[in-house]
């Protein structure tokens, strides 16, 4: 096991424990939908248990592929379904366009191009949906999202990917602020 393989496993570890905090904060009230914090969770194990495979003298590297697929292409689309969810056409077309891309990857026919596309598509939705919504954390997780997928250098990418993915998965659950405590209706006047 190199240094690199160990730094690999700490970032997996940071994107899962980022990743468990975003699902524990999911509840019956909350507006958030766990697939993707969930996505980024799994992937962390998977992560984690890849780059330590050594010690546990099993292979996950079938595993960790897979995993990396979903974060690439689920993540996003599951966040916008979730953030449309009002509208059911537009959060239908928001998980369709995330599933053609990993169910080619997952039959070896990967399109690197139409998976860019669909990951744009919905950065850019991310960034209408913010701007709509007054969500200044809605710009900071489409800001993430291009780091994550589109500025990530191929060396370290073992260890930087899951740290922007870590990034990402921060800056969505901050979207989701909301104060259930305060009351309902109009306030009441003081004295």
């Amino acid at each position: 096991m190199g240094e690199d393989d160990l730094n690999a496993s700490i970032a997996h570890i940071v994107l899962c424990c980022v990743a468990g905090d975003g699902l524990a904060r999911t509840h019956v009230k909350s507006f958030t939908h766990p697939g993707m914090h969930a996505n980024f969770f799994i992937h962390g194990i998977l992560g984690f248990l890849h780059y330590q495979s050594g010690k546990f003298n099993t292979d996950f590297k079938a595993a960790y592929v897979i995993s990396t697929h979903a974060t690439r292409y689920l993540a996003l689309p599951c966040l916008m379904a979730d953030l449309y969810r009002g509208d059911h056409g537009v959060s239908t077309l928001h998980l369709v366009s995330g599933l053609i891309p990993f169910a080619m990857s997952l039959a070896g026919h990967e399109h690197q191009h139409l998976g860019n596309l669909v990951i744009a598509c919905n950065i850019v939705s991310l960034c209408v949906y913010s701007h709509q919504h007054d969500r200044v954390w809605g710009w900071y997780t489409a800001g993430a999202g291009v780091l994550a997928y589109f500025c990530t250098p191929d060396v370290p990418k073992k260890v930087v990917y899951p740290l922007l993915l870590t990034l990402l998965e921060y800056c969505a659950v901050r979207m989701f602020h909301v104060d259930f405590n305060a009351s309902s209706g109009p306030s009441a006047p003081r004295r």
